[in-house]
């Protein structure tokens, strides 16, 4: 898998959407996402979110996370490539978005 690929999620689509639901009903704050991913400017608008290394580690393959590649505008995360975000029925910002928004320096 490369940071250009499309759908790093493909073929984990299920577990994508099991994972969101229990991010979104967990009150998440930047010591969160700071301890399970790591950040990386990639251009102006664009963020690469990978596992942090110690959550790679420890994480079960259910649990695992993919390099994910999210968009900025205005100054807040406005899309993803992760199969949640894709999805054309519920456009609500995903965990990889709120972790980018979450950020103090993004």
């Amino acid at each position: 898998m490369t940071d250009t690929d499309a759908d790093p999620g493909r073929g984990r689509e299920h577990i994508e959407v099991l994972r969101e639901t229990v991010d979104r009903n967990r009150d998440r704050d930047w010591a969160d996402y700071r301890e399970r991913f790591s950040f990386t400017v990639v251009d102006d608008g664009t963020v690469l979110l990978s596992p942090a290394d110690a959550a790679a580690e420890t994480e079960s393959a259910v649990e695992r996370e993919v390099t994910h590649r999210v968009t900025i505008d205005g100054g807040s995360a406005v899309d993803c490539n992760c199969h949640v975000a894709q999805r054309p029925f519920d456009r609500r910002a995903c965990r990889h978005m709120r972790a980018v928004d979450a950020h103090p320096r993004l």
